[in-house]
């Protein structure tokens, strides 16, 4: 086994006992799930090449889906095999940072009588799972389709307190707009969120399929009991869709409204830099017409001359001034 893979093993006996597999007594699986009554938990997290054999011998796993654990990356879906099912689901990842989030990728392989949970993160959701899973599986699931629903339920209420945390930012954002914040950085956060909400919806969207799969019953993993519990999840999943499209709308509307204060701002200094020259404007008007007549200097004859022109240059100056400042250029 890979140095940095590691995993847990619980399995659920007929008796409602929950017994840890550890070491050597994983490859005891595929006897436990020769025998009915046998509910398996295998969770493994960045698993090696030792790992996938041990998938591919005590699971049979399906070639195609033991290559999709090389490659990862693989967008939320859902592939059915003989005898098998997967799921591709994403999780929301906890941060430092308010601000920041990440997303962890998680393949579920359903099977008659198990459910292997393949990760590379640290998941909250796995972990909330398994703890309630050794204290009281009845709480969880006694069926493969009820630990397959803890588990994507788990996921789903993870983006809720994003949700609320994005909202907040939403909120930041359009108070530093609506106050004049303006440069580079308010344009770049909301760029920035935009783009978060973009891949949250990218992954969330097939998710919603997913759900809505499952609540159709086209895998046999699901009974009539938990027909409500995945319709539950379902309304989950839309409501955090309906939740990041309002969010969009609102982003949408914050970035015209930063361009429309951009643009009033702009216009803004204009004004002033158009008041500005009008002003300065009739004294250069003055002083060049009255600075050409070199032949006939109005001192010779008018010794005021030069007090009116600057009269008449603070009369302009000022009645140019009082028109501006009336109509707001200033």
């Amino acid at each position: 086994m890979d140095a940095a893979s590691t995993h847990t093993c619980l399995a659920r006996l007929p008796s409602g006992e929950i017994r840890v597999l550890e070491g050597e007594q994983v490859h005891e699986i595929d006897r436990l799930l020769a025998q009915p009554g046998h509910l398996v938990w295998l969770d493994m997290t960045s698993p090696g090449a030792d790992d996938l054999a041990l998938l591919a011998r005590e699971f049979d796993l399906h070639p195609l889906a033991l290559e999709d654990l090389e490659k990862r990356g693989q967008r939320a879906k859902i592939d059915t095999y003989p005898q098998q099912h997967v799921i591709v689901t994403y999780e929301v990842l906890p941060s430092a940072d308010d601000d920041d989030f990440g997303l962890g990728e998680i393949h579920l392989f359903a099977g008659s009588g198990y459910v292997v949970s393949v990760r590379w993160d640290a998941s909250p959701a796995i972990a909330d799972v398994d703890r309630r899973f050794r204290l009281r599986t009845d709480a969880v699931g006694t069926t493969v389709g009820g630990l397959l629903y803890s588990i994507l339920d788990a996921v789903v209420d993870g983006y809720f307190p994003l949700l609320d945390r994005l909202s907040d930012r939403i909120d930041e954002l359009e108070e530093r707009i609506v106050a004049g914040s303006q440069g580079t950085g308010t344009l770049r956060s909301v760029l920035g969120l935009k783009r978060e909400l973009l891949e949250l919806r990218r992954v969330l969207a097939p998710q919603r399929d997913i759900a809505n799969a499952l609540l159709r019953r086209d895998l046999p993993l699901v009974d009539d009991a938990a027909v409500p519990y995945f319709q539950d999840l379902y309304d989950h999943l839309v409501r955090v869709l309906e939740s990041l499209d309002l969010y969009r709308d609102l982003v949408a509307a914050a970035l015209e409204a930063n361009l429309s204060v951009t643009s009033n701002n702009l216009n803004t200094v204009m004004k002033r830099l158009t008041a500005f020259t009008v002003v300065l404007m009739i004294p250069t008007l003055i002083a060049g017409i009255y600075g050409m007549n070199f032949h006939f200097m109005p001192e010779l004859s008018w010794p005021l001359g030069y007090l009116f022109a600057l009269g008449v240059m603070g009369i302009g100056i000022t009645g140019a001034a009082v028109y501006f400042k009336r109509n707001d250029w200033f």
